[in-house]
């Protein structure tokens, strides 16, 4: 078995920068191998607007974890300015970023940018492509139905071609770009393994069709919540993760893949989705997305709203201490 990456989501949202910044370093020196950033807009203490600023804070402070979106609203950035943002954190992190990006799907969030959530997915293609063209070429001439750009960018990425661009989502429409117009897939932690492999047969199929090789990562991102015991694990989901999910998908706003019927049902929840635990309960969880999936790179969702910091920086040691060794 390969070495299994492991890589977190720090506490994030509010005016948690410094406590980001610690468990970052932190998690640095305990040997996990990447951090990364969501992109939410107007939440109250969950979610920052601004992933590349943040992870530029974490650039300077680190010398070897990789830094990468999971994920960043395409449709909220200029392409040149995406482009320009993530390779001036190449070059500042010498080399390395990922970037993770997706259509976006939050109402509220398009209203607040002015920007049509109908034709996103139109604009993501355009936007990918002038993006790529940005960092690969010497200059670019792009018209297109919704951008047109003409010039170069500097400083290029040091990473070549270019640093890995990951797209999230779940449609038919999300897999084929994932496959066709970007380096991986990388699936978000609302769906369980079932859900999984069926993303990845179709993401293999659309890319054996495209006469592109299979990519040599599987990123997977979990909520993770791990405790000294099952039973503080366990409650901390109830009190932390179900909030959310209750808040979030069992009313008002329907996710595609939570169930209203599930979204208040820690048990059902759980299953193939979470990693909740103490280390020994953790480990056959992470086991089977490893050997049934093929995942290759555990990205943990530490943060929940409410959630302690003192329980991440502890979480932390849990995964160096007595999770890593397991797939190591």
């Amino acid at each position: 078995m390969a070495r299994l990456k492991i890589g977190f989501i720090p506490i994030e949202g509010g005016n948690y920068y410094r406590e980001a910044l610690e468990e970052v370093t932190r998690a640095e020196e305990l040997g996990f191998d990447s951090v990364w950033m969501e992109e939410h807009h107007s939440v109250t203490n969950h979610y920052w607007p601004s992933p590349f600023t943040v992870l530029a804070g974490f650039a300077t402070r680190t010398a070897r974890v990789m830094l990468g979106t999971d994920i960043c609203v395409a449709a909220f950035y200029h392409p040149v300015r995406l482009a320009e943002d993530v390779a001036m954190l190449d070059v500042m992190s010498g080399g390395r970023i990922t970037l993770g990006v997706a259509i976006g799907y939050k109402p509220d969030e398009f209203a607040l940018y002015g920007v049509d959530l109908a034709k996103r997915g139109a604009r993501f293609e355009e936007q990918l492509a002038i993006v790529k063209g940005l960092w690969t070429e010497e200059s670019v001439s792009f018209k297109g139905a919704y951008y047109t750009v003409e010039g170069r960018l500097e400083p290029r990425p040091v990473t070549k071609p270019h640093p890995p661009l990951w797209i999230g989502g779940w449609g038919d429409l999300a897999l084929r770009r994932a496959a066709t117009l970007a380096d991986n897939w990388i699936p978000g932690p609302t769906a369980d393994l079932a859900r999984l492999l069926a993303g990845k047969r179709q993401f293999l199929e659309l890319r054996r069709a495209a006469g592109l090789p299979a990519p040599a990562e599987w990123p997977v991102t979990r909520d993770v919540i791990i405790a000294d015991s099952d039973a503080r694990a366990r409650a901390l989901a109830e009190q932390h993760i179900m909030v959310a999910y209750r808040r979030e998908y069992a009313g008002g706003w329907r996710h595609p893949f939570i169930d209203a019927s599930i979204a208040t049902d820690l048990d059902r929840l759980m299953e193939d989705r979470f990693i909740i635990g103490g280390p020994d309960q953790c480990i056959p969880k992470i086991r089977r997305f490893v050997e049934q999936y093929g995942m290759t790179h555990l990205i943990c969702r530490t943060f929940f709203p409410g959630m302690a910091h003192a329980h991440i920086m502890r979480t932390l040691e849990l995964i160096a201490r007595e999770v890593m060794p397991a797939f190591r």
